[in-house]
């Protein structure tokens, strides 16, 4: 049992942390003000919607078992970070800054919001750099090991030095988004450590875990239904304790200066029906007869090119769909958007590289990284 003064320190330090971030988030405002857009939109193009709908369209196209891997990572993040976000409950600084009794109203910061500030969410861990560090963890990992460190053209020191560069645009992303997060008042400077460092925990049991890319019909339908039900069953076990997992909305709300920019893709029943989908449309495509086959087939330049400009054509037509599912009716939404997110993943790694095959057959001279999965 914690005594009453270890709760004080313990809430003193959490303000203590807070105001540091408040300080460096006053401090990157004022010293990048004139790289404000760049920071801005790096949050936009970092994004989990960006994850799921381009970034995973265009590394299926280049190797499906590695776009399949990267979006398993994606997958679990989500689902992951929603379940942390109600257990840390964390405070995001937009809404800290005007609730807390640590300033006045003269001593108040004045902190610029932009339209991509006003998460619904908890704060705590941040889910950008969860995501992020994850699925890109995924995709250098691949890239060194399938595409470096298995080619035959490069000599070692050509491969040690490909691989530096690869590893180091990894962490300059990574950089980018933290400094990002901080800049437009999304989160505290510990939450954005902490979420880059359960991202490369997902990110590494995604990379290894064998089982993910060696899916059953009823394997793939059973773990899309065990993520959703153990979001359901803790929002409700929150909910019978007499606690509210959307107690940040109100705070959103009030404390957005535009309250219009407070969207529902930030809130979690949508999360949830994104996750489960994708999870659903994933699974079902790796369980599909035609999987096995895709993975065997060598790489084809023009299968490749054509496999990332269908991969996203397929994603922002997804993306356009969801952006037009009105809101209203909010049993509508959520059905639609969970059929939308079934399909995309199942259309990038079944039927498109099916298609392909199809068009331009195998060549079986060509040379190609060994697959990262083996199917008994």
């Amino acid at each position: 049992m914690e005594s009453s003064e270890d709760v004080v320190e313990e809430l003193r330090i959490g303000d203590q942390l807070n105001l540091q971030s408040i300080e460096t988030i006053s401090f990157l405002q004022d010293k990048l003000q004139s790289h404000e857009s760049f920071f801005v939109q790096a949050s936009v193009f970092g994004d989990n919607r960006e994850i799921f709908t381009f970034f995973f369209p265009i590394i299926a196209g280049l190797k499906i078992e590695l776009g399949a891997r990267a979006l398993w990572a994606a997958i679990l993040v989500e689902w992951s970070n929603l379940i942390l976000k109600w257990a840390f409950k964390g405070d995001r600084p937009y809404w800290w800054v005007g609730e807390t009794y640590l300033y006045t109203d003269e001593t108040r910061p004045e902190l610029r919001q932009f339209p991509n500030t006003c998460e619904a969410g908890p704060g705590m861990p941040s889910g950008h750099l969860m995501m992020n560090t994850a699925f890109f963890f995924v995709f250098v990992r691949g890239v060194i090991s399938l595409f470096i460190w298995n080619s035959r053209s490069l000599n070692k020191s050509m491969k040690i030095v490909l691989t530096v560069l690869v590893c180091t645009a990894y962490v300059l992303w990574i950089g980018v988004i933290f400094i990002s997060r901080l800049y437009i008042q999304a989160h505290f400077i510990h939450q954005c450590v902490f979420g880059i460092v359960v991202g490369l925990v997902v990110g590494h049991l995604a990379w290894s875990s064998q089982w993910l890319l060696n899916l059953n019909m009823v394997k793939a339908v059973v773990l899309a239904i065990m993520l959703f039900a153990i979001s359901i069953l803790t929002f409700l076990f929150l909910t019978s304790q007499g606690l509210d997992p959307l107690w940040s909305i109100p705070l959103a709300m009030r404390h957005c200066a535009h309250p219009a920019n407070v969207k529902i893709d930030t809130q979690p029943f949508y999360l949830m029906v994104r996750f489960t989908g994708a999870a659903l449309g994933l699974g079902l495509g790796i369980a599909s007869d035609q999987y096995p086959h895709l993975i065997k087939c060598p790489l084809h330049i023009i299968r490749v090119v054509l496999g990332i400009k269908g991969g996203i054509l397929i994603g922002r037509m997804g993306s356009i769909l969801q952006t037009n599912i009105p809101t209203d009716d909010m049993v509508l939404f959520l059905t639609l958007s969970l059929g939308i997110n079934i399909v995309l993943p199942y259309i990038v790694v079944c039927i498109v590289p099916h298609f392909l095959i199809t068009v331009y057959p195998p060549n079986m001279a060509n040379k190609f990284p060994p697959n990262l999965s083996k199917r008994n």
